[in-house]
């Protein structure tokens, strides 16, 4: 059943459900005006008994009543003439209505004599004696109006002449005592059939209503719904590649709302799609697909190709930028390093030369700085050109980052008054070349130093994270936006002023060889954030 239901659609999901609330509410609303009509025909009738009983009492003489209670057996005219005034009260009165007077002493202690009735099926079951023997529920209400002096109204119950409610009323002589008890009875039967009819015609009348709330609800549900089947089938053409589809939108409704974004979303769709088969044209991409595939899954197989070229040519300009810097870094060493040697040799023999004045001294000194920082960069071009040739091992990061903190704390506090902070405290494993892993971190820590021109903090710190080792490098220094974070690593790129952008472009390529990666966050004037993970070999 619940599968069933599961799989109805929406408009009729919508139906079934709001028919079942439909008719949850009438089934409520019905046994609500039952049980309210019930209670009021009750009421009803146990009011017109009661005023039935005043009005009787107060038409029957008490002396009259008092005679025959005090006749007791036998036929007096007294009794004859109360008899004559029931008769006629049973013919003004319906049927469900009957009355009849009766002692209030007890007969043997239990039962009561009726003294005057005008009912014969009472007559025939009574006589000769006319004793009436009350149930429980009876006599206790008897009991009631007797010592309170007033009409009572009693529970439903049930005797031998069937099922009753009936209004006790006292009548007392001129002292006040109660001496003799007119009962008037509403026969409940009346009430049960009342209430059969009553249950027949609101079952009636609440199906007719039903019936014509679930057709005009059917009817509304269809108009309403009819937007949201246009947009369904929408959809399903879409999904199927065709993006020329466009919905009808009468007014400015949440559904004409969307409506006009589905046609906008299918319009930059057939877009999208105009762009990628041009793209494939001019990349000369062939696809082999099935033709079983819809629009869309053909579409996003293109896609697939054509990012997957695309990640390809990267790679092979990449390589091919590599190679020439490979070129040029064997070119320069073979055609500068040599004669570079030289110069620098004659160099150091003339700053021996104490013949020489101190300014002299000093532009030798300089040149020979200058020749150091030349090779330094010579260096970090062949360190591209070079084959990895390492025998990758397991490094202990914590005897690394330990030991180049101790290295460079000095450097850092010498040069820009920088304090270095290290969080490490684990011995955590990964493979690799030592020296290579100490070059990236010394080159990052470096720029990190050189980056905070007026002092700040490095922070160091070694972390354990989803099995990788992470090596994370915080400085407090100028920052950067995110388009050049986006450019580092690339050739030629650098911040500083007299940089290559090698070294970096050196560190990326050696943390790729060890299976890791570099991710930097930065925000400009506030620092950056450089995070060395690699696999972990614990």
């Amino acid at each position: 059943m619940k599968k069933y239901i599961r799989n109805l659609s929406v408009f009729n999901k919508t139906v079934l459900f709001s028919t079942l609330i439909v008719v949850a509410l009438g089934v409520i609303s019905l046994a609500i005006s039952y049980q309210v009509q019930k209670k009021m025909a009750k009421e009803t009738l146990t009011q017109h008994a009661l005023i039935m009983a005043d009005l009787w009492r107060e038409s029957l003489s008490k002396q009259d009543v008092i005679a025959a209670v005090d006749s007791r057996n036998g036929t007096i005219p007294e009794k004859d003439e109360l008899e004559k005034q029931f008769r006629k009260i049973y013919e003004l009165h319906p049927s469900y209505l009957q009355g009849y007077i009766m002692t209030t002493e007890k007969f043997k202690s239990h039962g009561n004599k009726i003294i005057v009735t005008a009912n014969k099926k009472i007559k025939q079951s009574l006589e000769p004696s006319m004793i009436y023997y009350g149930g429980e529920e009876f006599y206790k209400s008897f009991k009631q109006a007797e010592q309170e002096k007033k009409n009572i109204v009693t529970s439903t119950y049930k005797d031998e002449f069937g099922t009753w409610i009936t209004v006790l009323s006292p009548i007392t002589n001129s002292s006040g005592k109660v001496v003799a008890m007119l009962g008037v009875d509403i026969d409940a039967s009346a009430i049960y059939i009342y209430q059969k009819r009553l249950i027949v015609a609101l079952i009636v009348a609440f199906t007719i209503l039903f019936t014509f709330i679930i057709v005009i609800q059917d009817w509304g549900l269809r108009r309403l719904m009819s937007p949201l089947g246009e947009l369904i089938e929408g959809i399903q053409a879409v999904s199927q590649g065709k993006f020329d589809v466009k919905l009808t939108h009468e007014n400015d409704s949440e559904l004409g709302n969307v409506h006009t974004r589905f046609n906008e979303m299918t319009e930059r769709l057939q877009q999208l799609f105009q762009q990628v088969s041009a793209t494939k044209e001019q990349l000369n991409v062939e696809t082999n697909f099935s033709h079983s595939k819809d629009g869309i899954a053909k579409a996003i197989d293109e896609l697939e190709v054509i990012m997957e070229k695309t990640r390809m040519q990267k790679e092979l300009q990449r390589a091919e930028k590599m190679n020439a810097i490979g070129q040029l870094a064997a070119s320069v060493a073979h055609e500068i390093r040599n004669p570079m040697t030289v110069v620098k040799g004659f160099l150091q023999l003339f700053q021996d030369n104490t013949k020489l004045s101190n300014t002299e001294l000093s532009y030798i000194h300089l040149m020979i700085n200058e020749m150091d920082r030349a090779e330094a960069i010579i260096h970090d071009y062949l360190s591209l050109a070079k084959p990895d040739v390492h025998q990758h091992r397991f490094i202990n990061c914590l005897e690394c980052v330990t030991s180049l903190v101790d290295l460079l704390s000095s450097y850092a506090l010498l040069t820009n008054n920088i304090l270095i902070e290290l969080d490490a405290k684990e011995e955590m494993y990964v493979r690799g070349s030592r020296n290579e892993l100490n070059q990236v971190l010394l080159n990052i820590m470096k720029n990190g130093i050189e980056a905070m021109r007026n002092g700040g903090t490095l922070r160091v710190g070694l972390y354990k994270r989803e099995g990788h080792v992470h090596i994370q490098i915080e400085d407090t220094g100028i920052g950067m936006t995110s388009e050049q974070v986006n450019r580092l690593g690339t050739a030629f790129y650098s911040l500083k002023e007299k940089g290559t952008g090698i070294g970096l472009m050196v560190s990326y390529q050696l943390v790729e060889q060890m299976n890791g990666r570099i991710e930097v966050e930065s925000i400009p004037g506030k620092g950056s954030t450089f995070t060395l993970i690699f696999p972990s070999y614990d």
